[in-house]
């Protein structure tokens, strides 16, 4: 689990900061290979702040495993497109 540490901006009314000086970011960040991870293979997925400070607290409070079940859509095109 990969927990961004900083909001953004649009999610301002969920999201509070770990530091009351700290801004907000514009774009969402992204996961990425510098090159060097093809031999990697790590489940994980990125989590916006608001939902992993939600995960976080538990685990710290109440001392409790937490489950987090991954999970997706897969597109199902009627055409060659993807919209």
């Amino acid at each position: 689990l990969i927990a961004d540490a900083t909001c953004l901006c649009r999610y301002r009314d969920t999201c509070t900061p770990d530091d009351v000086n700290e801004t907000c970011e514009d774009i969402e960040p992204i996961m990425a290979d510098d090159g060097s991870g093809a031999d990697i293979t790590v489940p994980s997925f990125l989590m916006f702040k608001q939902d992993a400070d939600v995960i976080k607290k538990e685990l710290k409070e109440n001392n409790q495993l937490v489950q987090i079940e991954m999970s997706w859509s897969r597109l199902n095109p009627t055409n060659d497109k993807v919209q």
